[in-house]
């Protein structure tokens, strides 16, 4: 049943949807049975409370009798409406329950669905992430998951709908056989003529659906980089661009509202019509008495608007379906491009070496310039290795593939001369560590945020990794020391004091693989020195094996061992005064930099005489 597998989809249990329908059919019984009291009211008023008329005449007036003397009560207008209205209360509180039940259901499935992907983004593969959009993933996760959340339960509720006409239908039919026939001819016929409107509602909700995604991707983006708007003096266009973007949400959803509306204002004159129609066919051609009448009307009546909300709830499930093909698509694309986890031998620490053997790599749709392409070098344990060379030479692939952030297309890599996916993957990644490019800072204080990454570590821990990275000394001047709230991406610390506190997060864990990425980059010269002389206390006092990517070649000048790169190859390797002789591109690259730096040196000095 394509119900069922929608729900399974959505991670909401058979057990679940059982529930739900069973609450909707056992009110839909206990309302039924509260409109067929109304039948002996209307017979009682009519036989002037002769109950024992009634009972000669009709047989159910008999049980009726009986059931009223097994709980001590006589049959009378009273005790027959009393048992309508039980009926009536009765009713209410199943809906009540019903109606609590499946929004303990719904918002639950939102919140589950939620986390389960997000839990799933975090173990996909590098491809994927390159390949979707973060302001997408935020858009299916929070507008279009709450929509698909409404697809999801709209079509529970439609089922439950289906389920009480049916019962309704069944309770027609004990009235009128004839009129029943009529009834569905009539409902059929116009549900019949707004069926181009729903397929309209679906066309609309694919409208919805990426007018939604292109607001959220432009939005994510330009939060991201709010200061390069400001500086570049973008903003006019910058909310021209905002304000189409959310005109075309705005008309989308409008167009919307005013199909679903229309559905309404048409579906509810042809019922009523129809009602007139019944009362006209009960006395002229199928002879029907006035308490059939009654409680025929009174049935169809109470099925207005229910047929109302099944025309209603089917286009709204029409407009929000491409809202769950989505969201259900990335969940299942998610899964399916789960990163491996490979063996199951634990990383215990490098004992020798890391090995690369004719490593090639190339990105999707990238085929012609391979990132890497034969890489082979072996690694030491405690050794300082650099790589480097022009960008794009194929550098932070190359350290990606250490943590299997990326998967060689050909070769294989080794530790101790076991291959890398032998190992545990949560065990391997336990033992690097990683500081990026650009410090990836949280809103939280600096003693919280070097203990991302190791959430055992001491406060002992902390101040040595902070000592280690030449975080102590400035932190040693703020009032709240290690409690300071360093502000969103660190808005309230230097960039070199956010590069020395991102390297100390690094550091805590004392792992035996270190991997920096270009720590330099947005350092000034005093910062550079600083963390050049971190790295060179990491270097003599620990066996960590630190591998760094750099373009400022003096930061990395005392390294064991150089590895130049370019377009992917490995074009040289050795200690810095052998590349200088070798009069290479290093020797090239470090001389030119060298000279710019002694410009900048000369213009300062003139500048503070």
């Amino acid at each position: 049943m394509r119900l069922l597998d929608e729900a399974r989809r959505m991670q909401l249990r058979r057990r679940v949807v059982g529930n739900l329908l069973a609450l909707q059919l056992i009110g839909t019984v206990i309302e039924l049975a509260g409109i067929f009291t109304l039948l002996p009211v209307f017979q009682y008023i009519q036989g002037d409370g002769d109950v024992a008329a009634l009972v000669v005449a009709h047989d159910e007036w008999r049980m009726l009798t009986e059931g009223y003397a097994l709980v001590g009560l006589s049959v009378s207008l009273a005790t027959l409406l009393a048992t309508s209205f039980t009926f009536l209360l009765l009713r209410q509180a199943v809906v009540y329950v019903r109606t609590i039940y499946q929004a303990r259901v719904r918002e639950g499935t939102v919140a589950r669905v939620r986390a389960l992907a997000f839990e799933r983004f975090l173990h996909v593969s590098g491809a994927y992430q390159d390949r979707n959009t973060t302001g997408g993933i935020v858009n299916d996760l929070t507008t279009e998951l709450a929509r698909s959340a409404d697809y999801l339960f709209g079509r529970l509720y439609f089922a439950g709908l289906l389920v009480v006409i049916a019962a309704y239908g069944i309770s027609l039919l004990f009235v009128s056989i004839g009129m029943t026939a009529v009834a569905i001819v009539l409902f059929g016929s116009a549900l019949l003529i707004l069926r181009s409107q729903m397929h309209k509602s679906e066309m609309v909700g694919r409208d919805v659906l990426s007018a939604n995604a292109e607001a959220a991707v432009f939005l994510v983006e330009r939060l991201k980089t709010g200061r390069l708007i400001r500086l570049s003096g973008m903003e006019v266009a910058e909310t021209a661009e905002m304000q189409r973007l959310t005109e075309r949400q705005r008309a989308s959803l409008v167009h919307l509202y005013r199909l679903m509306a229309l559905v309404t204002v048409v579906l509810e004159p042809i019922v009523i019509g129809a009602s007139f129609v019944f009362i006209y066919l009960s006395v002229t051609l199928f002879g029907t008495g006035i308490e059939q009448i009654g409680i025929f009307l009174v049935l169809i009546l109470r099925l207005l608007p229910v047929v109302k909300e099944l025309a209603n709830t089917r286009q709204a499930t029409r407009s929000t379906g491409p809202a769950f093909e989505v969201v259900v698509k990335r969940l299942e694309s998610m899964a399916r491009e789960r990163e491996p986890e490979n063996g199951g031998l634990e990383f215990a620490g490098l004992a020798r070496s890391i090995t690369f053997e004719q490593v090639s790599f190339a990105y999707e749709g990238n085929d012609a310039s391979p990132a890497l392409r034969a890489f082979s070098a072996v690694l030491e344990k405690g050794k300082l290795y650099a790589l480097v060379g022009p960008s794009g030479a194929g550098k932070s692939t190359l350290t990606d593939m250490i943590p299997r952030l990326r998967w060689p297309d050909s070769g294989r890599i080794l530790i101790d001369d076991t291959p890398l996916e032998d190992f545990d993957l949560a065990s391997l990644r336990a033992s690097i560590a990683y500081a990026p490019q650009t410090p990836q800072l949280f809103n939280v204080s600096i003693a919280e945020h070097i203990r991302y990454g190791k959430p055992n570590a001491t406060m002992e821990d902390i101040h040595r990794a902070a000592e280690m990275a030449g975080v102590a000394g400035f932190v040693a001047d703020l009032a709240n020391g290690y409690e300071t709230e360093i502000g969103e991406a660190g808005l309230r610390l230097s960039g070199g004091q956010r590069q020395r506190l991102d390297l100390a997060r690094a550091l805590v864990r004392q792992a035996p693989i270190l991997i920096l990425d270009e720590p330099t980059s947005n350092l000034d010269a005093e910062s550079e020195v600083r963390l050049r002389d971190a790295m060179q206390r990491i270097r003599t006092k620990t066996e960590t094996t630190m591998i760094v990517i750099a373009h400022r070649l003096a930061t990395v000048a005392m390294a064991d061992k150089i590895l130049v790169l370019d377009r992917g190859l490995l074009v040289t390797e050795g200690p810095h005064d052998e590349l200088m002789s070798a009069d290479g591109w290093y020797a090239s690259a470090f001389s030119a930099q060298q000279a710019v730096s002694g410009r900048e040196t000369d213009e300062r000095e003139t500048a503070n005489a």
